[in-house]
């Protein structure tokens, strides 16, 4: 996935790698994570398959990294030929799982940690989201994924309340006990 991601970054513009690195992290990087270990090794296999060149080193031997018609014919074809793995590998799902095990006030500590992570993360995408305003078709389709992880937070962070409601003992005095 990383290699795609890169890509498409790159189809919106040429970019060395630390503006890459940079704008992964503010734009996908919510979604997705990759370091600085992952994204040059990457980016030199992207430039081994011709999917991306490599301009003449600058300054500090930087590099400007621009797509080739092969790199968006590449990320293309992933993007319309290919379904995503929605496999969902979400470490706090699976420790809530177990809530069971844990002492009452850890259980709780849990969730609260969750909801404030999920908020954290709301007012975060929010201000993004206030600060852009879409104008190309790139910026559009960004604002569309943002603002599904705006919605993912916001269900999260609902669910973190209804989950700490039920360890409080609502559910057990009889308050929607679903």
């Amino acid at each position: 996935m990383l290699r795609h991601a890169l890509l498409g970054l790159l189809a919106e513009r040429p970019m060395s790698g630390y503006e890459l690195d940079q704008r992964f992290e503010a734009s996908v990087g919510s979604t997705w994570t990759a370091g600085h270990s992952q994204i040059y090794p990457e980016l030199n296999r992207l430039a081994d398959e011709g999917l991306i060149e490599a301009g003449e080193p600058g300054p500090r031997g930087r590099k400007t990294y621009a797509i080739t018609d092969a790199g968006v014919a590449a990320v293309r074809a992933w993007l319309s030929e290919t379904d995503p793995d929605r496999t969902v590998r979400d470490e706090a799902a699976l420790r809530t799982y177990f809530l069971w095990l844990m002492e009452p006030d850890a259980a709780r500590a849990h969730v609260a940690r969750e909801r404030d992570a999920a908020n954290d993360t709301l007012r975060s995408l929010r201000a993004t989201a206030a600060a852009r305003r879409p104008a190309t078709a790139a910026e559009r389709s960004q604002r569309i994924a943002l603002e599904a992880g705006l919605r993912w937070a916001q269900a999260r962070a609902e669910w973190a309340d209804w989950a700490l409601a039920r360890l409080d003992g609502v559910a057990e005095r009889g308050e929607d006990a679903a």
